[in-house]
């Protein structure tokens, strides 16, 4: 393998040339590739695929993070081992059962949804079937697992949904049916997510009431396990109402794609001053760019079912 001469920065793309070729030491059967990923939000990122012969699966190792460690002092040896032994921790010895994805009726029961940012993603939406929702678009994935306690999915785009020969209104009923079974979420006072993350740890200030009302008057609505990301459940009507014949009119906080915070509003109409800025403050300062759900708030009316954004 060519190596860089000691003291050379190398650009990304020169970076890139050098792993593949390093890895490809590692693996000399296999077809290695690197490609550019579409994520959320807008970010893309440059992934390497290590396909070896007898394989139609293979993980994506991206090497932007890599590239960042080499930027700040990590060796391209080092980092190209790393690249090799992370393909071998996560190669699976068979490959998944993928359902066949033109095939409508043998991934119905299968389709789930998730809640994502519209504006921050509207290039990516033209190619597949959404919804709007609010400021978000909903979409649509089969889930796929992938090894003992190990998920994937796969987005459902517009060449998929042609071939299904059906419509959205068919393929969201599916969704919202498939979701709640597959990825059921729990709604949680935060007192008791901060006991689960720091036990006897936990200040008890954090757990003292003031006229009945707890210290932290938020409720976490999240998913345990699985890729479709909790804020989808905002979808769910009956458990939003449920919330709001027991404390009223409510505030929805997107904490990021895969949690939402509840927050009774109590008296008076909705503080857009309020909340807005704290969402934006936690996007900017705690959230990873392509986990961000929305820098907008949103208010329920109890009284009507209806979801406003606050801007």
């Amino acid at each position: 393998m060519y190596m860089a001469e000691e003291n050379t920065v190398l650009d990304f793309q020169q970076f890139i040339d050098e792993v593949k070729a390093g890895v490809q030491e590692f693996y000399p059967d296999a077809d290695i590739r690197v490609t550019p990923t579409e994520k959320n939000n807008g970010l893309v990122l440059t992934g390497l695929t290590i396909m070896e012969p007898g394989k139609r699966v293979t993980p994506t190792i991206y090497l932007n993070g890599p590239y960042q460690s080499y930027r700040e002092g990590a060796t391209l040896a080092e980092l190209t081992a790393e690249v090799a032994d992370a393909y071998r921790k996560n190669s699976l010895e068979e490959d998944p059962e993928i359902p066949d994805m033109t095939d409508f009726e043998a991934v119905k029961d299968l389709i789930c949804f998730r809640l994502i940012n519209r504006e921050q993603n509207r290039e990516r939406l033209e190619k597949m079937p959404h919804r709007d929702f609010l400021d978000l678009a909903i979409i649509y994935f089969v889930p796929v697992t992938v090894g003992v306690g190990t998920g994937g999915s796969i987005t459902i785009n517009d060449y998929m949904f042609r071939l299904w020969q059906t419509d959205e209104e068919t393929v969201y009923r599916y969704a919202l049916e498939n979701t709640r079974r597959i990825y059921p979420v729990t709604l949680q006072p935060m007192e008791d997510v901060i006991r689960e993350m720091m036990g006897d740890d936990a200040p008890a200030a954090l757990f003292s009431e003031k006229n009945g009302v707890p210290a932290i008057p938020l409720y976490v609505l999240r998913c345990y396990s699985g890729d479709m990301g909790s804020a989808a459940a905002m979808l769910y009507g009956d458990m939003l109402r449920e919330f709001g014949q027991e404390h009223g009119n409510f505030y929805i906080l997107p904490s990021s794609i895969y949690e939402v915070l509840l927050m009774p509003a109590g008296p008076g109409p909705a503080d857009a001053s309020f909340v807005c800025p704290v969402v934006r403050d936690v996007n900017q300062a705690q959230v990873a760019p392509d986990e961000v759900l929305s820098d907008n708030a949103y208010y329920y009316h109890a009284d009507t079912g209806e979801i406003e954004i606050l801007s």
